[in-house]
């Protein structure tokens, strides 16, 4: 008999000790996720930040009149629709052959595709617009051109290849026309197309597109250009 009475509180002890290391095991789970939970946990605003992206856009007018340029994000449902609203305007009255100033686009991850639209400054019929897929961190030229009378909208990548003692230039031309460097034939342009960098030596006549000398003096030796380019030669020569 005293043996079981034994027994019994043996078992007893045992299953309170049991319980209690099971109710603190829980706890320091609990204690131990929501820790956890605490240490990896971000604000809304953090997360935000995370889904936010940026763009930078440089606009070029090579247009023959002033013009303005807008941008929207995509929406495929409503397409250009709302584009040319004042409130999207970016960049105002570019000068013909200019550049305007810069704009930095900020948008969530989700919504990588903007409207880009410029039209005449004056007058409200000469509209032209395009669709773009931004990545985070761009830099890009935004560039209105003009081929047989026909208005265009062009989007490339903006960046440098800044080389010592030359000049380094890229074109972006409106045709095909041949491009030379110091008298030798290097390329061909394409429409609507920029070229690879060329290094120029010298700024009065080393560079020939379509047979006209692209005069490089106003530019700065070791750094590079984009050249807008027709067959009358360069309309436009922006610093990347």
């Amino acid at each position: 008999m005293a043996i079981k009475m034994l027994n019994r509180k043996l078992m007893l002890g045992l299953r309170d000790i049991m319980n209690r290391s099971n109710k603190g095991f829980i706890i320091a789970i609990a204690v131990s996720f929501s820790t956890m939970l605490a240490g990896c946990g971000e604000s809304s605003d953090e997360l935000d930040d995370k889904l936010t992206h940026t763009a930078d856009l440089y606009f070029i007018n090579s247009l023959p009149y002033m013009a303005d340029f807008y941008v929207d994000k995509r929406n495929i449902s409503t397409g250009y629709s709302g584009l040319f609203d004042s409130n999207n305007l970016v960049s105002a009255d570019v000068n013909t052959n200019d550049i305007g100033s810069a704009y930095t686009y900020s948008y969530k991850a989700i919504n990588n595709m903007i409207n880009l639209g410029v039209k005449d400054s004056v007058n409200v019929n000469k509209e032209e617009r395009t669709t773009t897929t931004l990545k985070n961190s761009d830099d890009l030229w935004v560039i209105a051109w003009e081929a047989s009378g026909e208005r265009l909208l062009s989007v490339i990548d903006k960046k440098s290849n800044n080389t010592a003692d030359v000049f380094n230039v890229r074109v972006f031309a409106n045709d095909s026309y041949d491009v030379s460097v110091d008298g030798v034939k290097i390329l061909t342009t394409e429409k609507g197309k920029v070229t690879e960098y060329l290094s120029i030596s010298h700024c009065v006549d080393g560079l020939k597109v379509a047979g006209r000398a692209i005069d490089l003096c106003a530019a700065n030796i070791g750094s590079t250009y984009l050249l807008v380019v027709d067959n009358n030669g360069k309309r436009v020569m922006a610093e990347e």
